[in-house]
């Protein structure tokens, strides 16, 4: 499931899982690695691996943790029930003699367990590791400290067991919080390829026994785009893409949040319903419609638009929020926003550090040749300028002028930056106008004056 930051992709986490638990003979596994335990992952286990091995090996510690996940579920979902059915009291004293035979389990969350096997494949290698010019180990050493327990052994077992389940779901979220503050890297790519195979692989050996099982990982769309660079054999993996493109969608989104809260019944239409909150026009144009357009197409930014001014409108005491509201509103949610951008960019492209900064006080509409040189004189290197003009059209912040002298922005392209760079193409790069996005206006003292 991919979609950018703001899109509801931990909201979209949050309902399957509710909506999958419901039934009581599904076992959901719901993951949430905290970064800092990716990090030490990446330090501790990748350093001992030698770049021919790293992949196979990252694949198989990843299949080992997810077997014991759906061990450790199964076994305190059944504590109980097993208790009354004659038929799990056997499977289930089979499968907690083979999963307690060893110091990893333990109570607590997911990345606590996690963290516990790292510090154990450390401990290991450090006590088995007697030359200390032998800096890093193959294959074969690896995995005789990686596992704990007979595999297959644990595998049949819970193959066994989870026949007498429906299905089994397996959930991961906030992966992207785990990258280094100074960019994505080729070892945290290699985390998430061998994560994705390792699942697919439990879900092939799960199929083949009849057992119905669902891997689903939520990922930001510029890490999957790193990652599909970064991958040999594209196009195994189902992606759904989570991006917002039709502005009705979130005038709906905002309807049912109203709805949710009261303000709104099952009838009430969003026409009916806005002018109730908001006041319905801003300098001649749709109020709605102006918030939408400085959104950047993401829910999450346009619930934050609305929070700013409702609180703005709060603390002035007024019955509904007003264009002095909104405009105050749209002020705080820039800045906030501006950071935001500035830091995804950061996380897929260091060099591009802060270069949002570099448009402070400019006009609204630029040349190419003009961004070029804001890029330049914030010390950015001329053979990184075209790079850095491409994840601004991607992230939203620059948007292309037309023949029809109308901004086009990625998300109207459907996020596809192919069809936006063939706008460009087509218009000629020395013709070329480009536009920043009014959602940076206000936090980068923006003239609204194009000439």
């Amino acid at each position: 499931m991919v979609g950018r930051k703001g899109s509801g992709k931990t909201a979209l986490f949050a309902q399957l899982r509710d909506y999958v638990r419901k039934n009581k003979k599904n076992i959901v596994i719901d993951l949430k690695p905290e970064g800092y335990k990716l990090l030490k992952f990446k330090e501790t286990v990748l350093s001992l691996l030698t770049e021919g091995t790293v992949y196979h090996v990252i694949t198989a510690f990843w299949e080992y943790l997810l077997l014991l996940e759906v061990c450790y579920k199964l076994l305190e979902k059944d504590k109980v029930p097993h208790t009354r059915d004659h038929r799990l009291y056997e499977p289930y004293r089979r499968l907690s003699e083979l999963y307690e035979s060893d110091e990893y389990v333990g109570e607590g969350d997911f990345s606590e367990r996690m963290t516990k096997l790292i510090s154990e494949i450390t401990d290991n290698y450090n006590a088995t590791c007697k030359d200390p010019h032998k800096s890093v180990l193959q294959q074969a050493d690896i995995t005789n400290l990686l596992y704990c327990h007979d595999v297959a052994k644990l595998r049949s077992q819970v193959e066994n067991y989870l026949k007498f389940k429906d299905s089994l779901w397996l959930l991961f979220d906030n992966l992207d919080k785990g990258w280094p503050t100074h960019g994505v890297q080729k070892e945290d790519l290699i985390i998430i390829r061998s994560l994705l195979e390792a699942t697919r692989k439990i879900e092939r050996d799960l199929r083949k026994s009849n057992i119905d099982c669902h891997t689903i990982v939520f990922l930001r769309n510029d890490i999957y785009e790193l990652l599909v660079d970064e991958t040999p054999d594209r196009g195994k993996e189902a992606k759904v893409l989570l991006d917002w493109t039709d502005p009705d969608l979130l005038r709906e989104l905002v309807r049912k949040r109203l709805l949710y809260s009261g303000v709104a019944n099952n009838d009430s239409s969003f026409d009916n319903v806005w002018p109730k909150l908001c006041i319905t026009h801003i300098q001649g144009e749709e109020s709605s419609q102006h918030l939408i357009e400085r959104s950047l197409m993401r829910p999450r930014c346009l619930l934050d638009i609305l929070q700013h001014s409702k609180s703005y409108a709060v603390n002035l005491g007024h019955d509904r929020i007003t264009e002095d509201d909104i405009s105050k509103g749209l002020s705080q949610y820039s800045t906030d926003l501006l950071v935001d951008i500035s830091y995804e960019i950061r996380d897929v492209f260091p060099e591009a550090n802060d270069i949002l900064y570099a448009f402070i006080g400019s006009k609204r509409r630029l040349t190419i040749e003009e961004v070029k040189t804001f890029l330049l004189e914030f010390d950015i290197q001329e053979s990184n300028t075209d790079h850095i003009i491409n994840l601004l059209f991607w992230y939203g912040f620059l948007g292309v002028v037309n023949q029809k002298n109308e901004v086009k922005y990625i998300y109207n392209f459907n996020y596809d930056i192919k069809l936006l760079r063939g706008l460009t193409k087509k218009i000629g790069m020395s013709n070329l106008i480009v536009e920043i996005n009014s959602a940076f206006w206000p936090a980068l003292d923006i003239s609204k004056v194009s000439d």
